[in-house]
């Protein structure tokens, strides 16, 4: 093997390893975004309850 080809191979190589590594810190932020999203679909459903509840409250009294 020459230099040359030494050299594309690992650049080759690395360059796979880079976006083996970006790919898995896209999938984090993803799986962070899903989670973040259920958490924001709770605490809506959470205030609507709460504030249901406050007016039947209030029309009951």
């Amino acid at each position: 093997m020459s230099d040359g080809d030494i050299g594309h191979a690992v650049r080759r190589s690395v360059g796979v390893a880079a976006l083996r590594r970006l790919r898995g810190l896209v999938d984090a932020d993803q799986a962070q975004q899903r989670a973040d999203a259920r958490w924001a679909t709770r605490l809506a459903w959470a205030f609507a309850l709460a504030a249901l509840l406050a007016v039947a409250r209030l029309a009951f009294r």
